[in-house]
């Protein structure tokens, strides 16, 4: 009998992946590059003198903005891999009652987004559900790379510098500023709030990783989503196992983050950071990949430096204390959302 111990709202655990997950993939393919691991962004796999990369994913945290966040945050995924996203499926479970006019909200904003990266939907599935109590929407985000061109979660190697565009947190500020208006308002100021809930608007980071991809040099890319920077520092490093040097105080926060996470009680470094890209790039094209990046006009910082896996995985706290990055067990988003 399995066991009956109950799953935290979130991602599952790591080990609860490799348990009952990682071991039943089904028939194996041997046109199959990269498949199923944990840490790893996407699938991978080749179609000849290019390689398709294929991500699924859902939105289950958020009410508001579902179909931009389900369209783009499959996409970082893709390109995380260095490839284009261009095809998109979505399934989407409304809950028993739902009106036409939400229906045709979110799938207004799938169009708009998929437009904004020039991606197509080609398909999907849409349902009402008995006992849902907002809608549900899951992806499936295709895209294409050169053959000699992909990266991988796991292909970041000792020496590297460890990049990340934007700041921690940004999609779970987004998401508490409006869903959680009415807790905020009382100790936040509206304009705080507003432009909080506008930092959706940079949810995608198609652009930088192409763009990265584009200058050379780049081992590795990954997207920190649950778990926030620290849990994607985890992941990135655990894929490709080695150790990490991170300083605290090298990663952004946007005012808008440490006003609406102080509040609130909660970790920046651990909340939901799609948006965020981290980089692994080889030392000596650290210059190049930076100024690719703020070419298009997106924020930079080095954070830190992949180490060998014998000197562990540190964060060196702003008071100069270290600790260790281990694997984020539930993401404050779902935490707070579920204490209130």
């Amino acid at each position: 009998m399995p066991p009956t111990r109950r799953l935290q709202t979130g991602k599952v655990p790591q080990h609860i992946l490799k348990r009952f997950i990682l071991n039943r993939l089904g028939a194996s393919s041997d046109r199959v590059i990269r498949g199923a691991a944990v840490g790893e962004d996407a699938s991978i796999i080749d179609m000849g003198d290019k390689v398709l990369v294929a991500k699924a994913n859902p939105i289950t945290g958020a009410d508001g903005n579902i179909g931009r966040l389900v369209v783009h945050v499959n996409a970082n995924d893709v390109a995380a891999r260095g490839a284009k996203p261009l095809w998109f499926m979505n399934t989407i479970f409304l809950p028993e009652g739902a009106t036409e006019s939400k229906l045709e909200e979110i799938m207004e904003e799938i169009h708009r987004a998929c437009s904004e990266l020039g991606v197509q939907l080609i398909g999907g599935h849409t349902e009402c559900v008995a006992g849902l109590e907002k809608p549900i929407i899951a992806g499936f985000m295709m895209g294409e790379a050169p053959k000699n061109k992909y990266v991988t979660t796991s292909g970041t190697h000792p020496g590297d510098r460890v990049i990340l565009t934007k700041s921690a947190g940004l999609e779970g500020t987004s998401i508490l500023a409006s869903d959680l208006e009415e807790k905020l308002k009382r100790k936040v100021d509206l304009k705080t709030l507003q432009r909080a809930r506008r930092m959706i608007e940079a949810i995608s980071v198609v652009p930088e990783a192409l763009k990265a991809i584009e200058a050379g040099g780049v081992h590795s890319m990954h997207t920190p989503t649950e778990g926030g920077i620290l849990n994607g520092l985890y992941e990135m490093t655990t894929a490709a196992k080695v150790g990490i040097s991170v300083q605290e105080n090298l990663i952004p926060i946007a005012p808008e983050t440490a006003i609406i996470t102080e509040t609130l009680g909660i970790n920046p470094l651990k909340l939901l950071s799609s948006g965020a890209l981290l980089i692994a790039v080889d030392c000596k094209s650290v210059g190049k990949v930076l100024s690719a990046i703020k070419g298009i006009g997106v924020k930079t910082s080095i954070i830190g430096e992949i180490k060998e896996k014998s000197e562990g995985r540190v964060l060196t706290r702003v008071d100069g204390t270290q600790q260790p990055i281990g694997p984020v067990k539930q993401d404050e988003l779902y935490r707070i959302l579920g204490d209130a």
